[in-house]
């Protein structure tokens, strides 16, 4: 493919994150995810700029985008969205340099229940159990608390106070 053939504006990256999904070169929730963050940001993009992504700087309109964005989109879902644009031009720039040897640089996370199988039986048989390294085998719960007594509090009150903690916290028989 010559360099004057090449397509590399923001139609292409859309078409060719439907491509890359619809043929298994990526999930497509993958796929649809990079597209709908490439369409929120790159959507600020001007014609000139829109007609060869490799050209521009990707973080200054991406600042440009968050300068506009602010107040109407939260802070984590533009990271999200920033995230996302990032990985998806680059992979479809990558992909444009050489389309025969590309592959994707999406991490896939295993499914759910094979992660959990492969955890169990990643788990060293030599490691100590853990009730013998002095760690509950069950969760177990801490609560804090904290009073605050006025300074004006007489001494029966006081005594009131405890003995009622000491019965509804530790079931202590002796003021039941």
């Amino acid at each position: 493919m010559t360099e004057a053939n090449v397509q590399r504006s923001r139609d292409d990256l859309f078409n060719f994150l439907d491509f890359a999904g619809s043929k298994g070169l990526m999930k497509k929730a993958t796929a649809g995810a990079y597209k709908n963050a490439c369409g929120v940001i790159l959507n600020i993009l001007d014609e000139s700029e829109a007609t060869d992504l490799s050209k521009i700087d990707l973080e200054r309109i991406i600042l440009r985008h968050r300068n506009l964005a602010a107040g109407k989109i939260p802070p984590k879902t533009l990271k999200t969205y920033e995230i996302r644009v990032r990985a998806a031009v680059s992979n479809f720039i990558e992909y444009n340099r050489d389309p025969s040897s590309w592959k994707p640089s999406v991490k896939q996370r295993a499914p759910r229940t094979s992660a959990l199988k492969k955890s169990k039986s990643l788990v060293s048989p030599n490691l100590k159990e853990p009730e013998k390294l002095g760690i509950p085998s069950q969760p177990s719960v801490h609560i804090d608390f904290q009073i605050h007594i006025s300074p004006e509090t007489t001494e029966k009150q006081l005594d009131q106070i405890f003995a009622s903690m000491r019965r509804y916290l530790y079931g202590s028989p002796a003021d039941k």
